[in-house]
């Protein structure tokens, strides 16, 4: 028998971080399909696996984004063209505003780098706390779908 020498002790558990911003990075996204508990079972959406650049304890977050398709209703296929394009910019994306190659994109976001805020989901059922990613709106669009801004209150 083979004695392989390790060392125990340096294996240890990933553990989340704090709420703040941190540097991330896209390390991996492949197309998959919602699962059966999900509104709409089946549907397509990239599943992206995004890394902590500096923080190497960190355990990677997965960051699910639903694609438009042909089942979706009007409203619900623009709602996810827009978190679709939020996502995109946020990691600096490069795409094409007239549409998407998912193949292609899926290993274009490889690599990308975002610094964003990230907050703690509350425990699961098991007590285990995860990171989650927050994606902001897009800066510099309107806010309102072209409605004029509420009027700033005046004290």
């Amino acid at each position: 028998m083979t004695f392989i020498p390790v060392n125990f002790d340096d294996a240890i558990e990933p553990q989340p971080v704090s709420n703040g911003r941190y540097n991330l990075q896209i390390v991996g996204c492949e197309i998959a399909k919602t699962g059966p508990n999900s509104k709409v079972p089946g549907s397509p959406q990239f599943k992206v696996v995004i890394g902590f650049a500096d923080e190497p304890n960190a355990p990677n977050l997965m960051q699910f984004v639903s694609l438009p398709n042909e089942q979706d209703e009007q409203k619900s296929a623009t709602f996810k063209v827009l978190l679709l394009k939020r996502f995109l910019t946020l990691f600096k994306v490069p795409f094409d505003p007239s549409g998407i190659d998912t193949e292609k994109m899926s290993m274009d976001m490889v690599g990308c780098e975002a610094n964003a805020e990230v907050t703690l989901a509350e425990p699961d059922d098991n007590g285990n706390v995860y990171n989650r990613l927050v994606v902001p709106r897009i800066a510099g669009e309107a806010t309102s779908a072209g409605r004029a801004s509420p009027p700033s209150r005046k004290r």
